[in-house]
């Protein structure tokens, strides 16, 4: 996607903002900023877009003056005119309910605030490769990064385009566990499976839009995420990838719960890195709920 984006940055702190707008500007192409100091000035701000032109991305800060980073996401995601606008909550907090209650709120991830400009360089990869579906900047991923332990379910209906996905990822990562299922009915299976058995979920699902229709690819992101609610279970990053890169489909799997939105490459080598990083920012720069 080569369209312009606009990221709204919510915090409070000038040196903070700064830092970040320095390192997205320097790895994102074609973004435009606007910052923004506290949750009620964002709401304000954005009850006055167009939401054929609304931001691509939400960055906001957890804790602020007059209203918090939660209270604000509360707001912005029961309003169905804006449900589809991903959030990604940036905070020093390490507080396990206070990010658990953020998701439960509809946090699309939680990003831990770096303290160094390494660490806001790879704040920035992480929000360009995960939540703007633009193609890496970087065509490796340290070293010392180990990959080994994810597993990945793959929910894809096309043989041949999971065997494309397949070849990418053990190319990149040999010793990932991946998973196939081909349906809403097969999923549920395997999901219930593992639960049944005491074995381990997928850390991270990729979800096909198209299963061959979006209604169907939407309809599983439903049945996965009321799965997850009825069995009290931990949340699982799920991200919906696709060939298209419509604002419509976008919107429409942000507005059903997808943590991300990935389109893909015709181009194999395109399409490992991108998967790549997109596994590797997941584990390394996401934070999720920790178990209790």
């Amino acid at each position: 996607m080569t369209n312009a984006k606009t990221i709204y940055l919510v915090d409070d702190d000038d040196d903070d903002r700064m830092l970040i707008r320095e390192a997205i500007e320097g790895i994102v192409k074609n973004v435009t900023i606007v910052e923004i100091t506290d949750g009620q000035e964002l709401l304000e701000l954005i009850e006055k877009v167009n939401l054929e032109t609304d931001p691509s991305l939400i960055l906001m800060d957890m804790n602020m003056p007059r209203m918090s980073g939660i209270e604000s996401l509360s707001i912005l995601k029961s309003n169905p005119s804006l449900r589809h606008i991903p959030i990604v909550m940036i905070s020093t907090t390490s507080n396990n309910e206070l990010i658990r209650q953020a998701y439960d709120q509809g946090i699309n991830a939680y990003i831990t605030k770096p303290v160094s400009i390494q660490e806001y360089n790879h704040l920035a990869e992480a929000i360009n490769v995960c939540f703007l579906s633009n193609y890496p900047t970087l065509k490796s991923i340290p070293a010392s990064i180990n990959l080994t332990t994810q597993q990945i379910l793959i929910i894809e209906d096309n043989h041949d385009h999971w065997e494309l996905m397949k070849l990418t990822l053990n190319t990149s990562m040999p010793n990932i566990k991946l998973t196939r299922t081909e349906d809403r009915e097969s999923t549920l299976l395997f999901l219930t499976d593992r639960l049944k058995n005491a074995q381990p979920l997928p850390e991270l699902i990729l979800l096909d839009l198209y299963m061959p229709n979006r209604s169907d690819g939407l309809q599983i992101l439903a049945a996965i995420r009321n799965f997850f609610t009825m069995h009290r279970l931990m949340m699982i990053p799920i991200i919906v990838i696709s060939s298209s890169d419509h604002i419509d489909d976008i919107k429409e799997s942000y507005r059903n719960s997808a943590n991300g939105y990935m389109v893909k490459s015709p181009d194999l080598e395109d399409s490992l890195f991108y998967f790549q990083e997109l596994a590797h920012f997941w584990k390394s720069a996401i934070t999720l709920p920790k178990k209790v």
